[in-house]
């Protein structure tokens, strides 16, 4: 049955909410041929805004092919993936004509071995040697093979969780898409990246291998005023009503992320049962719900922290106090330690994890449901 809210994947049209000047622009930009750099924090609907946009320019008849990069450890894994998302794209599901693949394969300068996915789509494998060493001309050709087939109509190509490429190779390999891109001409590329510090490093300042490159465009958390709404609609859609005051409580308790706050709205109106009405109470009893609900993950991730008493100390110090003033000798004393690097060793760890956030300056929990989980067991 349908929920009022979703969470903990991207979401369909029906409950997205705002993000309407970023979808304009996104859109106008995937359609003119212009690559752009997506930013935000996981769970800040980043997949979501880049679907919904997806969706407008293949509406207008725009190619896009999709490729998430998450699982992507190498040259070779890299090479494939983007390959079988433009393949998806051009070629369409099982029934596709022999010559049409045919003529797909035509275009490719190193030749894969081929076979049919589960779900119907076509898979590639490449030698392992040859792949790594011509990586870039397999990916530079799946580019071209898009931009054929889109024609006069645009074509996009969008590299979901992008951040991955800098792990991968002696110094990343962020800086070959700068040639790769440049090459791509009418042909928008979306660089998609949850993961600030290393998406920064790629694009932002003297250095950087994509530093202009293209627009960007970072996602901060949605207005109070546009989400309360978007809360109220959906109770009410649901039969049940809630208050801008209800509705704002549940923004603020869930630190104001869209995914966050909506699993806290679809807790407490879990909460409320029969009432017609989702109240305050609510809100505390759903709060405490998914906290219970969580806790044994809780626990395993902090458990799977004891190999590093540092990061489970600056996790514990976080919690009681976040704090902008990470290296104050107060904060080194707290969490017991001589200097300066096991902190920001502890603190990259505890990023990657995504357990810690910088909210600003602020050093911070990243899961306000974690966050309660730790400061009621530490009591």
């Amino acid at each position: 049955m349908e929920q009022p809210y979703h969470f903990g994947s991207p979401v369909e049209p029906l409950y997205f909410c705002d993000r309407t000047d970023e979808l304009g622009v996104l859109t106008a930009r995937m359609t003119g041929g212009i690559h752009v750099f997506v930013l935000s924090p996981r769970r800040y609907g980043k997949t979501s805004l880049i679907r919904r946009s997806i969706a407008k320019v293949q509406r207008e008849g725009g190619r896009c092919a999709f490729a998430n990069l998450l699982f992507v450890t190498n040259e070779v894994e890299l090479a494939t993936t983007i390959l079988r998302a433009v393949a998806d794209c051009v070629l369409g599901p099982v029934g596709r004509s022999t010559h049409s693949l045919e003529s797909f394969l035509r275009g490719l300068r190193v030749t894969p071995r081929i076979s049919l996915a589960q779900d119907g789509s076509v898979a590639f494998g490449f030698d392992a040697a040859v792949a790594s060493a011509s990586w870039s001309d397999i990916v530079g050709d799946a580019l071209k093979l898009l931009r054929e087939a889109g024609g006069r109509r645009p074509s996009v190509l969008v590299l979901d969780e992008f951040q991955a490429v800098a792990h991968i190779g002696r110094h990343g390999l962020g800086g070959a898409f700068k040639a790769l891109a440049d090459e791509a001409t009418r042909t928008s590329i979306v660089f998609s990246g949850s993961h600030l510090t290393t998406m920064e490093k790629l694009t932002k300042g003297a250095g950087a291998p994509l530093h202009g490159m293209g627009e960007t465009i970072v996602l901060d958390v949605i207005p109070e005023g546009a989400m309360s709404a978007y809360l109220q609609r959906r109770a009410k859609s649901h039969g049940k009503q809630l208050d801008r005051a209800t509705a704002r409580l549940v923004y603020e308790a869930a630190d104001r992320v869209p995914n966050y706050v909506q699993q806290l709205a679809l807790s407490a109106y879990e909460a409320a049962g029969r009432s017609r009405s989702i109240t305050e109470t609510d809100v505390t009893r759903g709060f405490v719900t998914v906290v219970e609900h969580n806790a044994s993950s809780y626990a395993q991730q902090f458990e799977d922290l004891g190999g590093s008493p540092v990061q489970q100390r600056v996790l514990k110090q976080l919690v009681r106090a976040p704090t902008a003033s990470v290296y104050s000798k107060a904060f080194l004393d707290s969490v017991v330690v001589a200097n300066a690097n096991a902190v920001t060793t502890a603190l990259r760890a505890l990023d990657a994890r995504e357990l810690v956030t910088r909210r600003g300056r602020l050093w911070d929990i990243a899961d306000p449901f974690f966050r309660r989980w730790l400061l009621h067991e530490l009591g």
